[in-house]
């Protein structure tokens, strides 16, 4: 009798702390909520980033462009770094086309301005958005910076962050399922692709691996999960097509955006990736798919994949 009762308080406490946890974050109750947003990693698909004075070249009518481009299928944004001449202008354009979620996000740790940049956009706009903040990606794995740079910049950004707004951390699924990463702030944001990891599976079944990958790291982290990135190229390979791409989104969106879990350890399936084919990301990498990852050509001209994504009405 004593460990039954034991047990359900334990319940009750877990259940406590889920509700606690959403009702503090206005991320997490938007996420699970009835009409889950649909959000889309956006890079701007006319500026190059890796020089810096592209920030500022980018002109303002090109990001309005963008987001004109998006906002039929998609209401929320996931960013992948902080610059003062860009960002600015993305949010306040994303505010006037009503997005609803922004990830706002740090791609260089050790850079104490990208940081408190980032920070202070975020308190700026707490009240105009539901707001996450993902600080890094991909760093611990590709060497950009170390575990420590990484509690450093979750330190100081969080001291200056409005408490409503939650962090995360973004690395590769073998990486996030080390306790160091999925311990990291609030929630965790894998980039889970089988593409690179599960080569063999087909559409249908890439999609069903991912899901399936993102809802145990849930259960592991003991937190939610937001699953950053995702999906199937259009090109680059025979085996990748507009069909293909179109397949595996179907299959990926048809269970549901939300996979409720014990403890507040959620998994949230509702972001795209990614918004624009970006040459520049072949260039850089070497890799002939990394330029046929997008929903939407470099023009703006939605694939087919787009149309999983749009409500119905």
């Amino acid at each position: 009798m004593r460990t039954a009762l034991a047990a359900l308080l334990l319940l009750a406490v877990a259940a406590v702390d889920c509700t606690a946890a959403d009702d503090q974050f206005p991320l997490f109750r938007t996420l699970t909520s009835d009409d889950p947003p649909r959000l889309i990693a956006y890079t701007p698909s006319q500026l190059d980033p890796r020089n810096e004075a592209n920030q500022r070249a980018l002109p303002t009518s090109s990001i309005r462009a963008d987001l004109e481009a998006l906002r039929p299928a998609f209401d929320g944004l996931v960013l992948y770094g902080y610059h003062e001449a860009c960002t600015p202008r993305i949010m306040a354009v994303a505010k006037d086309l009503d997005y609803r979620v922004v990830l706002l996000a740090i791609w260089d740790l050790k850079s104490s301005a990208e940081v408190d940049g980032c920070a202070r956009e975020a308190n700026f706009w707490k009240d105009q958005f539901d707001l996450g903040v993902i600080v890094g990606n991909e760093g611990i794995t590709f060497g950009r910076y170390e575990r420590e740079d990484l509690t450093i910049a979750g330190d100081r950004v969080r001291k200056q962050l409005h408490r409503s707004i939650p962090i995360g951390t973004s690395e590769p699924l073998e990486r996030s399922r080390d306790k160091f990463v999925h311990q990291f702030g609030d929630f965790v944001a894998p980039n889970i692709h089988p593409v690179f990891d599960q080569p063999d599976l087909d559409a249908a079944a890439a999609a069903a691996w991912a899901r399936e990958q993102a809802r145990a790291l849930a259960q592991q982290a003991g937190k939610p999960v937001i699953l950053k990135e995702t999906g199937f190229p259009h090109g680059g390979k025979p085996r990748y097509s507009n069909e293909s791409q179109q397949a595996f989104w179907q299959a990926y969106v048809e269970p549901g955006m939300i996979a409720p879990g014990s403890s507040g350890a959620w998994v949230y399936y509702g972001v795209a990736f990614e918004a624009f084919d970006l040459p520049w990301k072949q260039e850089a990498s070497g890799l002939d798919v990394e330029d046929s990852w997008g929903l939407f050509t470099k023009d703006r001209t939605p694939l087919p994949a787009v149309g999983v994504w749009q409500r119905r009405k």
